[in-house]
């Protein structure tokens, strides 16, 4: 079996521990009811009903959602536990010459449960399946959610948020570095990657402070419902917003002694 796109190191290693599982799984199979070529082939399912299962003997099956290609199952490998089950299914297509073992879905599934080692196997197979298409799944979930953002170019001096404003926004510094001040005083820079204008977006508040370009810049602009769903969809974000805003209090701490050493010194 093989998932279409970029995946992450791990989701190979799931993958190669199925094809572990299903080959002892598949290894005591019976003769299938017949044996399936097709130079190619559509919609395999309108072809053959639901009381048959597949096991791909040579070439491949392509599985389609929205006539997009998401899974492609190789030799060895299941095909159509869904349709068996009665569940929703994609199609199952193949623009190639392949070769397939047709079996009876209930006798396959009866043989497969049949004594304790195969069902360990069988429960281990749906098990780890189930892992590869649920991390598939949340993948997909992060990029449909993907916000529509906003990119913003601002000049050296540039106000990028202005003390005082509406807060409706959340940015990100992509390229370039910015300087917070206060009443006029600096109290801090945002850097490249840093999350910044949060806390006020989040506590309906107005813009405490500004925040100015000091080279040119690219800034990326999420709107507050969007950034919300962001960080529910990438945890990572909450961790990089945490970060910022203890940097953020760090400085503003030193700031603060600075100033009363600042004020002592006047004062002798």
């Amino acid at each position: 079996m093989f998932l279409m796109g970029e995946r992450p190191e791990y989701v190979d290693q799931i993958l190669s521990r199925l094809r572990k599982i299903s080959e002892h799984m598949l290894a005591s199979l019976p003769e299938p009811v017949e044996r399936v070529s097709l130079p190619e082939v559509t919609d395999l399912y309108a072809e053959y009903n639901s009381d048959s299962l597949f096991v791909v003997e040579s070439g491949s099956i392509h599985a389609c959602q929205n006539g997009r290609s998401v899974i492609v199952f190789e030799p060895g490998d299941l095909v159509g536990l869904n349709n068996a089950y009665g569940l929703p299914s994609p199609e199952f297509s193949s623009d190639e010459y392949v070769i397939l073992g047709r079996y009876d879905a209930t006798t396959l599934l009866k043989h497969l449960t049949e004594d304790r080692d195969k069902v360990s196997s069988w429960t281990a197979y749906l098990v780890t399946l189930s892992a590869v298409f649920g991390d598939a799944y949340s993948r997909i979930v992060k990029t449909q959610t993907r916000p529509n953002t906003g990119f913003l170019q601002y000049k050296a001096g540039d106000v990028i948020i202005a003390e005082g404003d509406e807060a409706t926004e959340v940015y990100t510094i992509i390229q370039g570095q910015a300087e917070v001040s206060v009443d006029g005083i600096k109290v801090g820079d945002v850097l490249r990657d840093e999350i910044f204008g949060a806390m006020a977006v989040f506590t309906q508040s107005k813009r405490s402070a500004t925040v100015t370009a000091t080279e040119p810049c690219s800034v990326l602009a999420v709107p507050k419902n969007e950034f919300v769903s962001l960080m529910q969809t990438h945890p990572e974000t909450t961790l990089t917003l945490i970060e910022n805003m203890a940097r953020n209090i760090i400085n503003l701490n030193a700031q603060l002694v600075q100033q009363q050493d600042k004020s002592n010194t006047s004062v002798v």
